[in-house]
């Protein structure tokens, strides 16, 4: 009869007895390790947010008529660039009326400016009468009025057909064309969107006891579908709101470049910081029966059961038999057992410090 090799089932079962045996050995496990330290924590709570921009703006017709130019959506402006114009046909029309009107009253003004110097000369020979001249300055007077009147309303026209050509109040991006080329737009009506996209914020609403904690350009962790970074308070507003109780932070976002409208989250101090024992989070083993760290002392892992106190960033506070000055496993401790003999890394040891 032909023999057969062991079954690939009972493969894995003999590897796991020989594990255990190499284990029970006390065959040295490879550990990363580094040091525990003591250092300045302060609690904090992740609270949600958002990136906007300080600068969201519908732009709107100053003007009435028809829309003959809009720019593209997506397009990148500069401040003073043209975004759209207004048909200004009939403006220009009425301008050149009211620009005749005008020199038609200048013309009559001067008429009577003359006249008034002439009835003035007659009158220091007693060659003219007295209401003569009186009826003559009234007129001249009405005269610049008019004068005056005219060139207002021929300057609002200009006004007016300067401000048919619409363009960007800032540098930004195109969102939404609210108008389309050839319709009728009013005074007053959103013509198109722009989005400053250079100067970005995060909008983040904490409790407004948190407000003692919290100074402004300080630099706060944040977290977002992107990845983690830091962000400095850009600005505080200690005003909350009737019902929740919480005040807006404006972090500053102008050196990454996550997009406006993307959801975050920021880790908020709530309280002072404190002279805690601390050790980094990597170094915790979480197993059914509580919260523990691997020590190394005399080449082999001791395993210390701590509680978690508060966190910042990477490092967490720990309470327990646990010192300063500690080497504590951060690597390979998932399948260490109590009293295993380890060999360090030294490649890979490092201190760690407060944030």
């Amino acid at each position: 009869m032909e023999k057969h090799g062991p079954s690939q089932k009972a493969q894995p079962i003999c590897a796991n007895l020989i594990s255990i045996a190499g284990r029970a050995q006390g065959f040295p496990a490879n550990v990363n390790v580094t040091t525990v330290i003591t250092t300045q924590l302060r609690p904090t709570a992740w609270v949600s947010g958002e990136v906007v921009s300080p600068n969201n703006s519908t732009i709107a017709a100053e003007v009435n008529g028809r829309v003959v130019a809009l720019a593209e959506l997506g397009t990148v402006v500069n401040q003073g660039e043209i975004v759209a114009r207004i048909d200004d046909t009939r403006l220009s029309l009425r301008a050149k009326e009211v620009q005749a009107s005008v020199a038609s009253n200048r013309a009559r003004y001067e008429f009577l400016a003359s006249e008034v110097t002439r009835i003035k000369a007659l009158d220091k020979r007693n060659l003219s009468a007295k209401t003569e001249l009186d009826r003559t300055l009234s007129e001249r007077d009405s005269a610049k009025s008019d004068v005056a009147e005219a060139e207002s309303r021929l300057a609002q026209i200009k006004h007016d057909i300067e401000f048919a050509t619409i363009r960007a109040p800032f540098d930004g991006l195109i969102t939404h064309r609210l108008s389309n080329v050839g319709e009728f737009v009013q005074v007053g009506a959103g013509v198109i969107r722009m989005v400053e996209t250079s100067n970005t914020e995060a909008s983040i609403f904490v409790p407004i006891t948190s407000y003692p904690f919290i100074e402004h350009g300080e630099s706060i962790a944040i977290d977002s579908a992107l990845g983690r970074d830091e962000a400095k308070v850009k600005s505080l507003i200690p005003v909350a709101e009737t019902r929740s109780h919480l005040m807006e932070i404006r972090l500053d976002m102008s050196s990454l470049s996550w997009p406006i409208g993307l959801k975050i989250r920021a880790a908020v101090p709530n309280a002072e910081a404190k002279q805690v024992v601390a050790l980094p989070r990597d170094a915790l083993v979480l197993r059914r029966d509580g919260v523990s760290v691997f020590l190394v002392r005399d080449n082999k892992a001791v395993q210390i059961s701590v509680q978690v106190g508060i966190g910042q960033g990477d490092l967490v506070e720990v309470i327990g038999d646990v010192q300063p000055g500690d080497q504590v496993i951060i690597r390979g401790a998932e399948r260490l057992f109590p009293g295993q003999p380890v060999n360090i890394n030294e490649s890979n040891s490092h201190l760690v410090s407060g944030n």
